[in-house]
């Protein structure tokens, strides 16, 4: 959760870039929305969760959290996530807090049991945390820094899970859930998730075409690193049944994304 919170903070930082108490609320007010969501997501799916070896673990299948407990919890995070977001922030944002809430739980979280391609529509759950600290530091919804902000992190949603499924694509089956290894073999999986890495890499170079990251040095750090994003992950399409490659790819591609918001916030410190 607090790499959500740190888009937050990246949103908040690009339209104001001063750190102040205010964004450092935001930011907190955005984590604590976050773990209100992951929670519900934990009880709304206990059951599937028992099935699958990588979360059976996790407080509510092992039992070491009762339902009770974790509702109190998500009540908790959610109220202290929206006076934060509304005393330091406004109204709008606290609403874009509850319909990305709205979202995640109430559509995707539904539709993973229905479509293996539920990721598409549930990626736009990584648009709202850079929106709501961008709407709580001023900013209109509809400008243009934060439309490509929010489009770099709709696109990097979707690889990223579909590296999970490359990796427990069988155990989602196994659980009852549709998963993209029933549809494709691995080599398929292998070539849409470099497709859509592409894809993000695209978006990220969107921030330096429309000037919102405009440092030279920055641009060009940007640029060598997408060129070497792009070269490891071609690795993909030629390994796609080695199962030990993806926490690789996975470590590579939030490198990736966390370098882009260190840019993006270094790009403001220097203007």
């Amino acid at each position: 959760m607090i790499p959500v919170s740190l888009t937050g903070f990246t949103g908040y930082f690009i339209f104001d870039p001063r750190l102040s108490f205010k964004i450092v609320s935001v930011s907190i007010g955005i984590l604590f929305l976050a773990i209100s969501a992951s929670v519900l997501n934990q009880i709304q799916e206990t059951g599937s969760d028992r099935k699958m070896e990588r979360t059976q673990k996790r407080p509510l299948p092992s039992g070491n959290i009762k339902p009770r407990q974790a509702l109190l919890f998500f009540s908790w995070n959610l109220f202290a996530g929206m006076a934060l977001v509304y005393l330091s922030g406004n109204l709008t944002a606290v609403l874009i807090g509850l319909i990305a809430i709205a979202w995640y739980n109430g559509i995707y979280t539904y539709a993973k049991k229905l479509t293996a391609f539920a990721v598409v529509p549930g990626a736009l759950t990584g648009v709202f945390p850079p929106l709501i600290g961008w709407v709580a530091a001023g900013g209109g919804l509809w400008d243009k820094p934060i439309i490509f902000l929010e489009f770099l992190f709709f696109t990097g949603q979707i690889p990223h899970f579909w590296l999970l499924i490359l990796k427990y694509g069988e155990e989602y089956a196994n659980a009852g859930l549709p998963s993209l290894t029933r549809i494709m073999n691995r080599t398929q999986i292998g070539r849409l998730t470099f497709t859509w890495i592409l894809t993000s890499v695209i978006a990220a170079i969107f921030l330096c075409y429309f000037e919102i990251i405009q440092t030279k040095l920055i641009v060009g750090i940007l640029l060598i690193a997408s060129g070497i994003l792009i070269w490891q992950f071609s690795e993909l399409i030629r390994q796609s049944g080695n199962k030990n490659l993806y926490r690789k790819y996975s470590i590579l591609l939030d490198s990736y994304f966390l370098l882009v918001l260190i840019l993006l916030i270094s790009d403001r410190i220097i203007l």
